[in-house]
């Protein structure tokens, strides 16, 4: 066979070797366990409404919300947050680690 004998090399514009680095990321992260949000998913594909992911439309509030590995510790999570009063469970700091889950308590 004539094409298993010689070798291509091919030069691509910058912009879309990133835009494919780009593409490859996005998909690598929704493959992995922590996935997009339903809500969130069509518009990080850039096909979705934009509008749609605005607290307003939501049709549910969302009552809990894994930070993952957002905050390195408590005190980053409350230096992220200096105008609200972060609550937590327990005072062992051996137990306040990542990650870490928001909770909204209806009033």
């Amino acid at each position: 066979d004539v094409y298993e004998t010689f070798n291509i090399l091919m030069r691509r514009k910058p912009k879309e070797n990133n835009f494919k680095a780009v593409l490859e990321t996005i998909r690598e992260l929704m493959n992995t366990e922590c996935v997009v949000p339903d809500w969130l998913h069509d518009i990080i594909l850039g096909y979705g409404d934009p509008g749609a992911a605005h607290y307003s439309r939501m049709p549910n509030e969302i009552e809990t919300m894994d930070f993952n590995d957002t905050f390195l510790d408590l005190d980053h999570l409350r230096a992220s947050f200096p105008e609200h009063a972060i609550k937590v469970k327990t005072d062992d700091p051996r137990k306040l680690v990542p990650p870490f889950r928001y909770v909204i308590k209806s009033s």
